[in-house]
């Protein structure tokens, strides 16, 4: 009996064992039907996050316009801080200097020069207007003052000269030598 047993144990063993083809076919069918919609799947998300990528490139790259466009906004207000800043220690310079006596265009170089640091400028700026204030200081001090020629102090005149004098000499010699111009004029 035990070999009986063993014998439809084995039979049923292989038929359990191989299962015949139409429920292969099924089976093959079903994997495969999983496998597309597996594959379907996969596209999709590989879509998907292609779609995401690219909008996350997009907003990475407005965020750097934005970046850029509020870099570029700074470095202008910078450069414009800057120039207010030079054009402000440029008019400093030039009222301390035309206070000086300095003239305007002159003193508008010469504060220029001051701000940039150019000390061959600067010493040029300074020479020129100790140049003009000597002139101007010649110039004012000749005013009202006789031009005194050389000479005796008390040159004497004789009467022929006097005589031949025109009127702007005897002027000239009232003015300059009133004394002398009165013994002249006494004796006449």
């Amino acid at each position: 009996m035990e070999n009986e047993l063993e014998k439809t144990a084995n039979v049923e063993n292989t038929e359990t064992k191989t299962p015949n083809t139409a429920e292969l076919d099924k089976r093959i069918k079903q994997l495969e039907a999983e496998n597309e919609k597996l594959k379907q799947s996969v596209t999709n998300a590989s879509a998907d996050a292609s779609k995401y990528k690219k909008q996350l490139q997009e907003r990475m790259t407005e965020e750097e316009k934005a970046n850029a466009e509020r870099e570029a906004a700074s470095a202008a207000m910078q450069q414009e801080l800057e120039l207010l800043r030079k054009e402000r220690n440029v008019a400093n310079h030039k009222a301390q200097l035309t206070a000086i006596g300095f003239e305007a265009a002159l003193a508008q170089a010469t504060a220029e020069a001051i701000d940039a640091g150019d000390t061959a400028k600067l010493f040029d700026g300074i020479r020129k207007f100790i140049e003009s204030h000597d002139k101007e200081l010649r110039a004012k001090s000749l005013i009202g003052n006789p031009i005194i020629s050389g000479g005796k102090a008390d040159k004497t005149m004789s009467k022929d000269e006097f005589e031949k004098m025109g009127y702007k000499e005897r002027v000239k010699l009232y003015n300059e030598n009133p004394e002398l111009y009165k013994e002249m004029t006494k004796t006449s």
